[in-house]
């Protein structure tokens, strides 16, 4: 699925930005666009204003902000190191989301990565 908009959040690695881009996604750091240490929501904000899905894998701030905010929609991953060690399974599961769904399909929604990941690769 290409020319859907993603930003990554400031944990999200280099490697997994590379492969996500590679598959035909605009894909931007939040570091790079905003700079280290952005408040959580202003990025949600930014989002939602630019039709920008968000990927992360800091639930703690993301999943209350998700009911507070007007999103493109948030994939979440809660294993740190899964953009690192499996980057392309992590893209396809990016892939297989935005295709069953589409983008308009999971504006305001949150999405368990981890959980698609599991279906798709377990």
């Amino acid at each position: 699925m290409t020319g859907v908009r993603i930003l990554l959040d400031e944990h999200v690695g280099r490697v997994f930005e590379h492969v996500l881009s590679e598959r035909g996604y605009k894909v931007d750091q939040a570091k790079d666009v905003f700079g280290e240490y952005t408040v959580d929501a202003d990025l949600l904000e930014w989002c939602g204003d630019n039709g920008v899905v968000l990927i992360s894998n800091n639930a703690k701030d993301f999943e209350p902000l998700h009911h507070e905010y007007d999103h493109a929609g948030i994939l979440l991953y809660y294993d740190q190191s899964r953009p690192d060690s499996d980057p392309e399974g992590l893209a396809r599961t990016v892939d297989e989301i935005l295709t069953q769904y589409g983008s308009a399909g999971i504006r305001g929604e949150l999405v368990d990565l981890g959980e698609w990941y599991g279906w798709l690769h377990g």
